[in-house]
């Protein structure tokens, strides 16, 4: 995958609560218990800063992928 189509591929809390109906308040709390090594639901996101996390496409569609039932 080139940068320029992986940085495309970046999305935000509000892009993923979109796409998946989760409420955004509810991704940064999972994010957040994932960052402190607790194991929480939702899509694996990068951390760009103290502030800033993001989602890839590939990452959310993965994950709905794995709930399906």
């Amino acid at each position: 995958m080139s940068d320029k189509a992986f940085s495309t591929d970046l999305l935000t809390a509000n892009e993923v609560r979109d796409m998946t109906g989760v409420p955004v308040s509810t991704l940064h709390d999972w994010a957040a218990k994932r960052e402190r090594g607790v194991d929480a639901p939702g899509p694996r996101h990068l951390r760009l800063s103290c502030r800033h996390r993001r989602w890839t496409r590939h990452d959310v569609l993965d994950w709905l992928e794995t709930i399906r039932v």
